[in-house]
């Protein structure tokens, strides 16, 4: 179980700190949007992952079969991402919407291959889970299994964005899960190896390399934001619809790894 030490704390429910070197009207039309986007926080605060995977009431056998979904579906979630980027960029260079369209298609090539690092990471938790438990796992089998609700609702949420009349609300998608990364990465990596020993951290190369990675990512993010919603002003309902939508697909597919994971750790 987590203690008072080591526990989320309430403070990271609150809009992250604004870049003080931003234009002063960027900053009012951001913390419009940051302000939207509290509720959509507080319920992936108050998700299921939070409370019982970071929150420790998981048992070691749910934990890490829940790691090992996470990983595997996780392939499914990050191999189309530098596509979708990309896509969106160029939707929205088509529709007029160029300094963004520019931006995102310049920025898609720093998110190909991320899948390669789940997979990878999901066949090391296999190969770890069938060391120790009679009851074996295949890699390639759980690499491919039918995408859940919460992955299925995560993907079409982005074609729909990009094939909809506001494709630049991919930017809110983008800055609202890398910045997941940023704010509760570090939470996660040390309760994994809380829970299941400092040895696990090899078995979570793409959480650690976006806790490293979207820091700068998540500041492109924010900037990229701040600038379209002064420039589009009327574009605040989409971008903060867009990214509430996201947080609530995420948090569906983790909900998802775990209910995977009790039907495999108490099977």
């Amino acid at each position: 179980m987590s203690t008072a030490d080591d526990a989320p704390k309430a403070e990271m429910l609150d809009p992250p700190m604004l870049d003080p070197h931003q234009d002063p009207a960027s900053l009012t039309a951001f913390a419009a949007y940051e302000q939207r986007l509290l509720a959509a926080r507080r319920r992936f605060a108050e998700s299921r992952f939070v409370t019982d995977v970071i929150g420790r009431k998981l048992d070691d056998a749910r934990f890490e079969a829940f790691l090992m979904f996470f990983t595997a579906l996780g392939v499914q979630m990050t191999r189309p991402v530098d596509s979708w980027i990309r896509r969106a960029g160029e939707r929205c260079i088509a529709v007029g919407f160029t300094e963004l369209g520019h931006a995102l298609v310049k920025h898609a090539v720093h998110e190909a291959g991320h899948d390669a690092l789940f997979e990878q990471d999901a066949r090391s938790l296999v190969k770890r889970w069938n060391a120790k438990d009679s009851r074996h796992i295949d890699a390639a089998h759980l690499l491919t299994l039918p995408a859940t609700a919460g992955v299925a609702r995560y993907v079409q949420l982005h074609e729909e964005t990009i094939a909809g009349p506001s494709p630049f609300a991919q930017i809110a998608i983008e800055y609202e899960i890398e910045q997941l990364s940023v704010t509760w990465g570090p939470h996660f990596i040390r309760t994994c190896a809380a829970v299941l020993g400092p040895d696990v951290s090899t078995c979570l190369t793409f959480v650690h390399d976006h806790v490293a990675l979207d820091v700068g990512h998540t500041q492109f993010n924010r900037t990229q934001l701040g600038r379209f919603l002064t420039a589009h002003p009327a574009s605040l309902a989409a971008l903060a619809a867009a990214g509430a939508a996201a947080l609530d697909a995420y948090g569906g597919y983790l909900s998802d790894c775990l209910e995977l994971a009790a039907q495999r750790a108490y099977s």
